[in-house]
């Protein structure tokens, strides 16, 4: 027996959403999402109440479905606890991780170099999301794993772009190099601290936007 319909199309949506294809706000009209998805109009129509429950799409009498938008606390409360999760997966993706893992690592190491290379900010966007997945799926943590797979729904560039402005993808790339190269040196301390510095310049990113709004308010 196959998956539900409306449960794949909810995974996909959910990917689609962590990938920041669509923006806070933006609705979701179930006749595009047909036409985009290819699933029928009722499958549609149940996937979008899955998202709802999940807390990533609000849903309007008369107006349909729209992705959830975050306030600023919200994000910067995310993103708080996606650096401690993540600081323990690179931790124990350190001690766990296998050599044809470390092989991934690398690989995934090169497409980002070569992104940067080329000045292709998209694609090491892209790139940058599955070295994180393949993190955290190497750690082999499943409580941290469960937890981030739910924060990680909640793309905060899309959510609050200008908080990003002075964000540099070569300066990201170097923390994942060095994050990297510690991963595949085994070496779980400087792995952990790496990541945690790496993703609290997101909490600083939003903290910043924060006082910088309430300061001009």
């Amino acid at each position: 027996m196959g998956t539900d319909p409306a449960l794949r199309l909810a995974s996909i949506l959910r990917t689609d959403l962590r990938r920041g294809e669509y923006h806070p706000r933006e609705r979701l009209v179930e006749s595009d999402l047909v036409a985009r998805y290819g699933f029928p109009r009722a499958t549609v129509r149940s996937a979008l109440v899955l998202l709802a429950a999940d807390g990533l799409i609000e849903r309007t009498p008369n107006r349909g479905a729209s992705v959830r938008s975050l306030s600023i606390e919200e994000g910067i409360e995310l993103a708080e606890v996606r650096r401690e999760l993540e600081a323990i997966c690179a931790r124990d993706a350190a001690l766990h991780a296998t050599p044809e893992e470390h092989a991934r690592i690398a690989e995934a190491i090169r497409v980002m170099r070569f992104a940067v290379s080329t000045g292709d900010v998209h694609s090491y966007r892209q790139a940058s999301i599955g070295f994180h997945e393949t993190i955290i799926d190497f750690a082999r943590h499943e409580g941290a794993r469960r937890q981030l797979a739910q924060i990680r729904l909640h793309n905060l560039q899309r959510h609050f772009p200008a908080a990003f402005e002075g964000d540099s993808f070569e300066d990201s790339a170097e923390d994942h190099i060095a994050i990297g190269d510690a991963i595949i040196a085994g070496d779980a301390a400087a792995a952990e601290a790496g990541m945690r510095a790496h993703v609290d310049k997101i909490v600083r990113f939003l903290a910043d936007y924060r006082d910088a709004r309430a300061a001009s308010a």
